[in-house]
């Protein structure tokens, strides 16, 4: 039995060489251009020839989203993006248009078109159609139950789907939605959401302007659009079995920290079961993991609809099981530079986990910045020389958290 593809989000250079070195087997990104998430940070022509360069050298994938829903003008530009993308050699472009997708076969035939979640895969049909035409993978809907992908995996065996297993959902059909256009005038469709699905609201009756009509689940509003977090990792077995080729993490905007984790805790449960299915024992420090990364209250989401609701009413805030301190850029002895997300003091003692896995304790002994230091400053993190005890081998790329 084969281990699925893990396919994490690298929204910046930093957030991919996180993603590769704990556990993805490919990463997506965008360019300046043509993706959903133009908030991400993304990457200049430059930065993806080098991190095609840096993908290729690790015996991974990488894949580039062009998933807008592009107007008149974005044609020939999307035309010459792609034959750009063909020269670096990407694996594969990710777009939801059919006109795209007719423009990525001509300008880059040498590059695989997988179907973005965007253009609403929902049946077995629609993915054969898709197959005719040239596509190497379909990406399905998140509204689909598992049943209904059992389905369309048994009648479309000639093709690859990835689905959804990790991350946000949003509260329309796979992001068609135009709420942040008309509340804000930023786009969804074409990468500015403004996430006006998180906000609080009150309603107000026709005949009564100016009286807001309490909806409340606390004093400060009911988030009445507002889903929670999906979080498939409980049930990751079942998609294997039936023979999904990629489970993909959402998150392009989430810091390396969440890029790090989830990587980790998703390849390290698909590992868990493949080796040994007939006495397959769910590990709960992997969802342990999970409950340390900023994330909303989780659910199956639709995947299994017994799983309860979705929509969470009380609060759009985050929780985190565990806060990320920094990490490790280089060491040397007891020495190591470290990137400071949080304040650390001497006598902090911080956990770390390593891009193997590993676990410890490192202990704040000393700190410099041109000189020795009490405390990390609360204001424009740096990188700070620490003196540190450590109960486990800190390699480059080990995270510190509290």
């Amino acid at each position: 039995m084969k281990i699925p593809e893990i396919l994490s989000p690298a929204g910046n250079p930093e957030k991919l060489e996180f993603a590769l070195r704990y556990g993805a087997d490919a990463v997506y990104l965008a360019g300046e251009n043509f993706g959903l998430r133009s908030a991400a940070g993304n990457f200049s022509r430059k930065e993806l020839a080098e991190a095609v360069e840096r993908v290729k050298a690790s015996d991974k994938k990488i894949y580039v989203t062009a998933n807008i829903f592009p107007r008149n003008p974005d044609l020939k530009p999307m035309a010459e993006y792609f034959g750009f993308l063909n020269e670096i050699k990407v694996d594969a472009v990710i777009v939801s248009d059919l006109g795209a997708f007719n423009i990525l076969k001509k300008e880059a035939p040498g590059i695989r078109a997988h179907i973005s979640v965007q253009a609403n895969n929902l049946n077995y049909a629609e993915v054969l159609a898709w197959q005719e035409l040239g596509a190497s993978r379909i990406i399905l809907a998140r509204e689909l139950s598992f049943t209904e992908i059992r389905e369309i995996r048994q009648k479309c065996p000639g093709i690859e789907l990835e689905i959804f297993v990790h991350g946000a959902i949003c509260m329309s059909y796979s992001g068609r939605c135009m709420m942040s256009n008309y509340l804000t005038g930023r786009d969804p469709n074409r990468g500015d959401c403004s996430q006006p699905c998180r906000w609080s609201y009150t309603l107000v009756e026709e005949k009564r302007p100016g009286e807001n009509i309490d909806v409340i689940e606390d004093d400060r509003g009911t988030y009445i659009f507002n889903s929670k977090d999906l979080c498939s990792i409980r049930e990751l077995h079942r998609f294997i079995e039936i023979g999904i080729e990629s489970f993909k993490i959402e998150g392009r905007m989430k810091s390396s920290y969440y890029a790090a984790v989830t990587a980790f805790a998703y390849k390290k449960e698909a590992e868990n079961y493949v080796k040994d299915p007939a006495n397959y024992k769910f590990d709960e420090t992997v969802y342990q993991e999970l409950e340390n990364v900023s994330h909303r209250e989780y659910t199956d989401g639709f995947y299994f609809p017994d799983g309860g609701i979705n929509q969470n009413y009380k609060t759009s805030s985050y929780a985190s099981g565990k806060s990320y301190a920094g990490y490790v850029r280089e060491i040397n002895g007891n020495k190591a530079l470290v990137s400071v997300k949080a304040t650390l003091k001497i006598g902090d003692v911080v956990e770390v986990l390593t891009p193997g896995g590993s676990r410890g304790n490192v202990a704040v002994k000393g700190i410099q910045d041109n000189k020795m230091i009490e405390q990390t400053h609360t204001k424009n993190f740096e990188d700070y020389l620490l003196t540190v005890e450590t109960t486990a081998p800190i390699t480059p790329y080990s995270i510190l958290r509290k």
